[in-house]
């Protein structure tokens, strides 16, 4: 069973991942992209967290201490907040509304795109965080494609990494958002790196055959 990873190194978890697929075009240089809260960017590759600036996140740890940008986190469940950002409803990050199981605070990354049916979009991406196994406080990362949300990357389950591919079956706009979420507390980090993201072009491929 793969066990979940802790305290990765930045610069170790990006060159261990992020090789970009043959006959894949990259996406618009990620510093380009709208960012809220925890979010730091590089021409080619992403991370956020749930690193806020006021509270201690990781006590011991003074507040603040895994933050990557010196921008606190965003919360959750409010207008203007981190779900209506991504093109959400509010509530829709919530695990278990029901059982009271809400997610918080987070970050969160999105662009818009033009895709033709038989594009397929692919990333690298990989999940640690500093909680323990747990299946409470289940920190999880998500995307979303024109309001559909996808959850990849959490504690619970112990996903740490992998390839995520999606092919568009039809020609239009596409906003793309990615996000990182604290549940049920704000008291430990977790973090997303995202890499190697790009936008393969079936009908450039069928053209050269």
């Amino acid at each position: 069973m793969m066990k979940l990873k802790k305290h990765l190194p930045a610069a170790t978890l990006l060159a261990a991942l992020f090789i970009s697929p043959a006959q894949a075009a990259p996406i618009a240089n990620l510093t380009a992209w709208a960012a809220m809260g925890d979010v730091q960017v590089s021409s080619l590759t992403a991370s956020l967290t749930t690193a806020s600036l006021i509270y201690e996140d990781d006590f011991p740890a003074a507040a603040g201490a895994y933050n990557l940008s010196g921008v606190g986190t965003a919360e959750v469940g409010i207008p203007a907040g981190l779900e209506e950002f991504v093109g959400l409803q509010i509530g829709n990050l919530d695990p278990d509304p029901v059982n009271g199981v809400m997610a918080l605070e987070g970050s969160a990354l999105k662009h818009t795109i033009q895709v033709q049916a038989g594009d397929t979009l692919s990333f690298d991406w990989a999940f640690s965080t500093r909680e323990g196994l747990t299946t409470d406080h289940n920190d999880y990362a998500f995307m979303v494609i024109d309001d559909v949300l996808t959850l990849f990357g959490d504690v619970a389950s112990a996903s740490t990494g992998g390839r995520f591919s999606q092919t568009f079956s039809a020609a239009g706009t596409a906003q793309i958002a990615f996000g990182i979420v604290d549940v049920l507390d704000y008291g430990v980090t977790s973090r997303l790196d995202i890499g190697a993201l790009a936008l393969s072009a079936l009908r450039l491929r069928r053209a050269r055959s």
